[in-house]
């Protein structure tokens, strides 16, 4: 689930709810439907390499907290699912948690582009000229 608040306010931001744990292959498959996004190429690299220094094995539970919709208002409980007991090493719970953050900062530059494109006038235009909406100079609507 995602959650988010904006534009136009101290406070506002993205965050997520869910579970993550490590997919193989991920890292592939987002630069082949992100080829020109570095930062979420960055995001994806760190979250490789932290799950490679715990052998594949670090989940982390996501949840929302507070009133709030933005990267620290995420609460991320990381942990090891290994077979033997052996614990994460001492920086996964930073590192993953701060690749999570920084991927809650890139969905909501995402949807901030997004926001700044459906309110531009060329899209309100495109809107309108495609609903059939006329309007007099006064902006009363006609026709």
């Amino acid at each position: 689930c995602i959650w988010f608040s904006g534009f136009w306010s101290q406070g506002d931001g993205a965050c997520f709810e869910g579970d993550y744990r490590y997919q193989p292959g991920a890292a592939q498959n987002i630069r082949q439907h992100a080829p020109q996004d570095e930062e979420l190429h960055r995001i994806a690299d760190e979250l490789q390499a932290i799950q490679q220094r715990n052998l594949w094995q670090l989940q982390a539970d996501i949840q929302h907290q507070g009133r709030y919709y933005h990267e620290y208002s995420m609460h991320i409980t990381v942990e090891r699912d290994s077979p033997t007991g052996q614990q994460a090493t001492d920086d996964a719970d930073g590192v993953l948690s701060d690749a999570l953050r920084d991927l809650a900062r890139w969905l909501y530059q995402q949807l901030e582009m997004q926001y700044d494109w459906l309110t531009s006038p060329e899209a309100v235009d495109e809107a309108l000229i495609a609903g059939g909406y006329t309007f007099t100079e006064t902006g009363l609507r006609f026709g």
